[in-house]
């Protein structure tokens, strides 16, 4: 069980304060619930059901920094996959963006943004699923890297797109 004011983790809802944690009675059947606030988008609130199993796998203590250094040292030094096929490659990105945060994730975004920065000046763009893509990647990364370094959300998504663009 988590405590008031840990920061966790939401599936792809970014980083969150856990800022009550009480019985609601939104159906026939009162439960208790997280009550998380997005530290980016304070304006919103997520009621999490704390006996809900599904809910429970995608809320997460936030990673450490030495985790996201040697998670982003290993996507910068993976070989970019791009796969041609773009239904392949959209049910590949959308079981991997399900997951949250991971080495994986973070070379799903490399190969994004190899594929965007080769694109740029061209007429050509990146599909529209796949800028989605990159929009949910970007706003998992950046969040959780920017809370962790204490940095701005813009800086940190900055200095991870130009560790991919050197790698």
């Amino acid at each position: 069980m988590y405590k008031k004011d840990e920061i966790l983790v939401y599936g792809n809802n970014g980083v969150c304060r856990l800022t009550d944690i009480r019985r609601e009675s939104f159906t026939d059947q009162p439960e208790t619930y997280y009550i998380l606030s997005p530290v980016f988008d304070e304006r919103s609130t997520i009621y999490v059901p704390t006996e809900s199993r599904t809910a429970e796998k995608k809320l997460r203590p936030i990673i450490t920094k030495d985790k996201l250094d040697t998670m982003l040292v290993s996507a910068k030094n993976s070989a970019a996959r791009w796969e041609n096929n773009d239904r392949k490659r959209g049910e590949y990105f959308k079981d991997i963006t399900s997951k949250g945060l991971s080495t994986d994730l973070l070379e799903v975004m490399k190969s994004l943004t190899i594929q965007k920065d080769k694109l740029k000046n061209s007429v050509r763009k990146l599909h529209a699923a796949d800028e989605r893509t990159l929009a949910v990647c970007e706003k998992i990364v950046g969040e959780e890297y920017a809370y962790a370094f204490g940095v701005d959300v813009n800086d940190a998504l900055s200095h991870i797109k130009s560790e991919f663009l050197s790698a």
